[in-house]
Order: C-alpha cells, then sequence, then structure tokens
C-alpha cells in the first residue's frame, strides 16, 4: 500500500494464528449449513429470576446459559449424530457416549472454548459454576489444555453483547454449534390467537452437512425449542 504513516501493521499473536488456522480449517473441511430460528421463553426467563436468588445465596451466578446446556444436552442424546465427529483417515463416524459442552469464551487474548465435563450428569447449579469458572481463567489466561480438550459440541453465545442471528463457526472436529442470540421482548401471537408481548430468543444451529442432514438438525432445534420454552420440562428431560 501506498498509504504510509495511515496504516499500521501488527505481528498476530500465537493464540491468533491459532484461531485464524481452526477456522479456516473448519470452514475449508465441513460443508457448513446454519438453521436460524427462535423461541418464547417468559417461562425460562421467571424460572431463572425465580432461582437466581437462591443461587446467588450458594455462591452460583445463575444466566440462562446453564439451561442452555441442559437443553442441549438433552437433545444431543436423542440425536446423537449432533454429539460425533467424522475420523478423515479411516472415513469413519465417531460416536461419543459422553457431553463435553464447549462454552466459546471470547477474551483479550483471544477466543478460548471451554468445556463444561459431562454435562449430563450435573445439575444446573453444578454447571452455571463450572461455566463461570472456565471463563475467569479463560480471562485471566490460566485455562490448562484440559480444560479445552475432548469437547463434543459447542455453544456460542452471542447473546451477551446484544447479537441476535449469526453464523457460528463449527469448532472442528465437532460437527454442530448452536448459536444463542439475545432474548428480546417482542410481538407474539400466543395460544388463543392474541398479540402479546413475549420474550423471545434467537437460535442458529451450524452443521456439517457431510453427516448431518437438514430434517435431523431441524428436529434437533425443534427439541431444543420445545424444552427452552419450558423449564420444567427441561428439569424432566435434561
Amino acid at each position: 500500500s501506498n498509504l504510509g504513516e495511515l496504516e499500521e501493521r501488527v505481528a498476530m499473536t500465537p493464540t491468533r494464528k491459532a484461531i485464524a488456522k481452526a477456522m479456516v480449517n473448519s470452514k475449508q473441511t465441513a460443508p457448513h449449513v446454519t438453521l436460524h430460528d427462535e423461541v418464547e421463553v417468559s417461562k425460562l426467563w421467571d424460572n431463572r429470576k425465580r432461582f437466581k436468588e437462591v443461587a446467588a445465596a450458594n455462591g452460583t451466578k445463575l444466566t440462562f446459559l446453564p439451561y442452555v446446556v441442559k437443553a442441549l444436552t438433552a437433545t444431543v442424546k436423542k440425536f446423537p449424530i449432533l454429539n460425533a465427529s467424522i475420523d478423515d483417515a479411516n472415513q469413519e463416524i465417531v460416536y461419543k457416549n459422553y457431553y463435553n459442552i464447549g462454552i466459546a469464551t471470547d477474551t483479550d487474548h483471544g477466543l478460548y472454548v471451554p468445556n463444561v465435563k459431562d454435562a449430563d450428569r450435573k445439575g444446573m447449579f453444578a454447571i452455571a459454576d463450572e461455566i463461570n469458572e472456565k471463563a475467569k481463567l479463560a480471562h485471566e489466561g490460566k485455562l490448562a489444555a484440559e480444560d479445552m480438550r475432548n469437547g463434543t459440541i459447542t455453544i456460542s453465545n452471542i447473546g451477551s453483547v446484544g447479537g441476535g442471528w449469526f453464523t457460528p463457526v463449527i469448532n472442528y472436529p465437532e460437527v454442530a454449534i448452536l448459536g444463542v442470540g439475545t432474548i428480546a421482548q417482542q410481538p407474539i401471537v400466543n395460544g388463543e390467537g392474541e398479540i402479546v408481548v413475549g420474550r423471545v430468543m434467537k437460535l442458529s444451529l451450524s452443521f456439517d452437512h457431510r453427516i448431518v442432514d437438514g430434517a435431523t438438525a431441524q428436529q434437533a432445534m425443534n427439541n431444543i425449542k420445545r424444552l427452552l420454552a419450558d423449564p420444567e420440562l427441561l428439569m424432566m428431560e435434561g
């Protein structure tokens, strides 16, 4: 460029280089398709409001993310192809009978994806504590490799910074990633055909079309929505 002093060149950090390499590898290897959907979550909103103080009394910060982890875990148990990966060298699908749910975490040092280990065996507060603790470690640059190893499917929460629908990139070699958008108040039509104000969460599910079919992905999305719409059902099935 001939713009001289109007430009500045900064070397990419090792972390940023690793992120760039992983993103390119994912997009070049896995044919991405993203489904966009939304779900009315007034009951979920009220449930979190009800238990937020109970959680705080136990030293737990309860956000909406643990609910999403529980809903996603229950869903990939029903649709195990979403919790799988591809062994490209042997052309085999690897089904995983463990559920380590990655949480994409944006920090000043770059993007990290620690995972909630064995999420299917943990309660809501325990999941919340693990998310918060690993996010803290990520921001402090103290995550261990084990914290990020053996993830099976990832959640990317852009709602925390006001985002809605987007097209999250799969955390390869995983085969799916769930994007969570903000919860916004907007008009909805209720069961009686009336227009009322509801609380609506935006969801985006990217999947590897080599092994995940569109109908399967939408059925999984429908199940996630069903569980997030009714937290009592989530407690029973999650």
